[in-house]
């Protein structure tokens, strides 16, 4: 009987399994944190990659709670692989799911393009206060987010062809909108791109944070100083995980692409710094319901200003 599938959710599942950074990393740190015999529970398993990792490091079973139909997938993977007796496939919300045990490791992977921008933390808190046994491993173990002024060649492009009057036509409007639109996945943003010495916007704790903590507005205000003469056009914000053990995972400037990229939060035009210029940033995340939030951000630059109207960030992962 042929499977049916949602393709868009196994598309989505496909780009994270094709990015060897995120999967090696991952597998490191479960291979190091799994004990043989103890119990794991995989945190919106998806395919099951995470939960066969487990397995594979000895686990003496591993619950893998993942809401959609993936699930189907998941079970012909696992099946495939013969781990069938070790991992329960459990269809469900984890806020809701009831498990016959307690676990020694909890993992999952919540991470978006800046880190809570999912919204999947909360979730994965509530679990930890009802599932993890005392002492046990969260993986990741502690999450550090970052951002800094940057500019965009790729967004600069697109601007320049709406203002070059395409077609003998005047689509400045379509330019201011360019200028200000939130984009993310954005490997192209590179060391070489940022102006000024990055700054922590958030270290977060996976192991002890309190839920009334991350269910709260996420705020960042600082003030940014060029380190040299130069242009931006949007702020970059990107993440630096700590899975378990000092094995990680990022998505910064200076390492290997990801499927996450850079998140970009454009600033309406483009600024041009003397070295030494400071620049005030304003940076609030809205978590929403699960999967979804809100960023506001706003800057002021000598007597520019700008403010985002908010952008909502949906996701289906």
């Amino acid at each position: 009987m042929a499977l049916e599938l949602n393709y868009s959710t196994l598309a989505g599942q496909e780009s994270m399994l094709r990015d060897s950074v995120r999967c090696k990393a991952f597998q490191q740190a479960i291979t190091a944190a799994v004990t043989p015999g103890c119990t794991v529970l995989d945190i919106g398993a998806g395919t099951g990659i995470l939960s066969l990792f487990a397995a594979q490091a000895g686990a003496g079973h591993v619950y893998a709670v993942e809401q959609t139909q993936i699930v189907d997938v998941a079970r012909r993977i696992i099946a495939t692989n013969g781990f069938s007796d070790r991992i329960t496939v459990i269809q469900g919300d984890i806020t809701k799911v009831e498990l016959p045990e307690k676990v020694d490791v909890i993992v999952s992977e919540w991470l978006g393009s800046y880190a809570v921008d999912e919204n999947l933390l909360p979730v994965v808190v509530q679990a930890r206060e009802r599932w993890l046994k005392p002492g046990g491993r969260m993986i990741p173990g502690s999450v550090k987010v970052w951002m800094s002024l940057a500019f965009d060649e790729f967004l600069q492009q697109e601007v320049d062809f709406w203002r070059s009057e395409p077609y003998g036509l005047d689509l400045e409007l379509i330019s201011q909108n360019a200028a200000r639109r939130m984009d993310c996945f954005c490997n192209h943003i590179n060391q070489k791109h940022l102006l000024c010495e990055p700054q922590l916007m958030w270290n977060i704790d996976c192991q002890n944070c309190p839920l009334e903590l991350v269910v709260q507005p996420w705020n960042f205000r600082s003030q940014f100083m060029a380190e040299r003469e130069g242009e931006f056009n949007v702020l970059a914000a990107w993440f630096q995980a700590n899975l378990f053990d000092e094995i990680g995972v990022t998505n910064g400037p200076s390492d290997p692409d990801t499927h996450w990229g850079r998140q970009i939060f454009p600033v309406g035009k483009n600024l041009f710094l003397k070295s030494g210029s400071e620049v005030e940033v304003d940076f609030t995340h809205e978590p929403r319901g699960t999967g979804e939030s809100r960023a506001l951000w706003s800057i002021k630059q000598d007597d520019y200003h700008f403010n985002s109207e908010g952008t909502t960030l949906l996701v289906d992962k």
